[in-house]
């Protein structure tokens, strides 16, 4: 923005996002800067916007600014909110993710929207540089023989309609899987035992008492527990007195909890989504991932939390893995986004 002297427009996927930008770029630019979010309206050459509100009001937006960056750019070229940028008459357009899609479909409906990749490095490429060093740890781990065999049942139940689905549509995706298992009684109960096998696997007996031996062991550290759900973030912490941050926890207490953390008053958050994307909290230097439900992307940007350089820091990221289930497919692919892999489109 600053090379360019362009009126600039600021995207950002969320309301925790505005504020860190607006913090962050106030930090640095003595003028005024607009908002757009959170109930706010207020323009401004350089103005930061929420997605949702850039939607809303990009007919008093579009004609206004000649530079538009748009941060978790992955959010857009799947159609929902693409309008946005359309409306805009920007030439100049920069996207930001820690994450850039893999699917060639929304690539190229992104190449439209903003423009082609011209710089990609990964979390390993940066890590020991701009990003601190880490180390990622996976512990693989057992059922007890009940939840073994519940989850055999369970599998059981699911595979069987999921088989017959490939068989009809080799190259069907996960939606269109749905569509087809909520138009039979058999497909209903196999998605609802999908449903049963992802809380079974959830925390399992042996998660707990692994997640326990962690927790002791870096008493010492700032540490981020990651579940694949709000249930299990309450049940956490319950179980260990920690502090959960869900969706519903207020701006106001997940403010206030965020600085408690970072001055060491708190020395534990457990979250589901909340601490996924984009939220600063610097200090943080373990993370264990009880679980997850959103694949590669979501393991980029939960490792993302903890990579914030300072001196001498190194991570440790902990993935808990049970064996002998679909964990330990969806394991493996969740951490492709952490190897080396560049690439660079002029």
């Amino acid at each position: 923005m600053h090379r360019t002297r362009l009126s600039a427009l600021c995207l950002v996927p969320t309301r925790v996002l505005l504020d860190q930008w607006l913090r962050e770029i106030g930090a640095l630019y003595r003028g005024p800067v607009g908002c757009y979010g959170d109930g706010v309206r207020r323009w401004a050459p350089l103005t930061i916007a929420t997605f949702e509100s850039a939607y809303q009001h990009m007919n008093q937006l579009g004609d206004r600014f000649e530079l538009v960056i748009v941060d978790e750019v992955h959010h857009f070229g799947g159609g929902l909110r693409d309008e946005t940028l359309e409306m805009t008459i920007a030439d100049a357009r920069l996207g930001l993710t820690a994450t850039p899609t893999r699917d060639p479909g929304v690539a190229a409906r992104l190449a439209e929207l903003v423009g082609a990749t011209v710089f990609e490095l990964t979390v390993a490429d940066l890590a020991g540089g701009f990003l601190a060093s880490f180390d990622s740890i996976t512990l693989y781990l057992d059922l007890t023989p009940e939840e073994r065999s519940a989850y055999t049942s369970l599998a059981a139940l699911f595979t069987s309609a999921h088989a017959e689905f490939r068989r009809l549509a080799p190259d069907g995706s996960w939606a269109d899987f749905t569509h087809y298992a909520v138009r039979t009684p058999e497909g209903r109960r196999a998605l609802s035992a999908w449903r049963q096998m992802r809380r079974l696997l959830a925390f399992t007996h042996a998660k707990r008492r692994a997640l326990e031996s962690l927790l002791v062991r870096h008493r010492h550290s700032r540490v981020l527990v990651f579940t694949a759900d709000n249930e299990t973030a309450y049940a956490i912490a319950r179980e260990h007195l920690v502090m959960p941050l869900t969706c519903d926890i207020s701006r106001p207490e997940r403010d206030d909890v965020l600085e408690r953390f970072r001055h060491g008053d708190l020395r534990t958050l457990v979250s589901a989504r909340v601490l996924n994307e984009g939220l600063d909290v610097p200090d943080a230097d373990v993370a264990v991932v009880v679980g997850g439900a959103l694949g590669e992307r979501e393991h980029v940007q939960r490792v993302g939390r903890l990579l914030r350089p300072s001196e001498g820091k190194r991570a440790a990221v902990y993935e808990l893995v049970t064996r002998n289930t679909i964990e330990v497919g969806q394991a493996r692919r969740r951490r492709q986004g952490l190897v080396v892999r560049r690439s660079a489109q002029l």
